[in-house]
């Protein structure tokens, strides 16, 4: 039995499957990216078996339940997507982590957990 509950995007468990429109499984959570002081949810990081991890960005996400994450996009439009680039990941002082990707906008100066 599947748990189709809904999660917030702070709910997401790493690990849980991520889920194409065409009903295929793409890969699973590695990382939720969002800024938990503004609470903006900017999308995840995805882990592929064989592939180099991808970013589905929050608004190419259909549902999230405690079961899966599912994205609008198929399972090719999936395997079309660039590598997720660890290189944009910068660090601001000690303050924390700002994920950096094309389309993004920073949105504090304060993100994620202190440290």
């Amino acid at each position: 039995m599947t748990d189709n509950t809904e999660v917030s995007w702070r709910g997401v468990v790493y690990g849980t499957a991520v889920v194409a429109a065409d009903g295929t499984n793409v890969g699973t959570v590695h990382e939720v990216l969002g800024s938990d002081e503004e609470d903006i949810f900017h999308g995840i990081r995805v882990a592929r078996s064989g592939h180099p991890d991808v970013m589905i960005a929050a608004s190419d996400i259909t549902s999230m339940t405690a079961a899966a994450i599912t994205t609008s996009f198929t399972a090719a439009e999936v395997d079309a997507l660039p590598a997720y680039n660890d290189e944009a990941t910068y660090h601001l002082a000690s303050v924390g982590w700002l994920r950096k990707h094309l389309g993004f906008v920073k949105d504090s100066t304060k993100d994620e957990e202190p440290g």
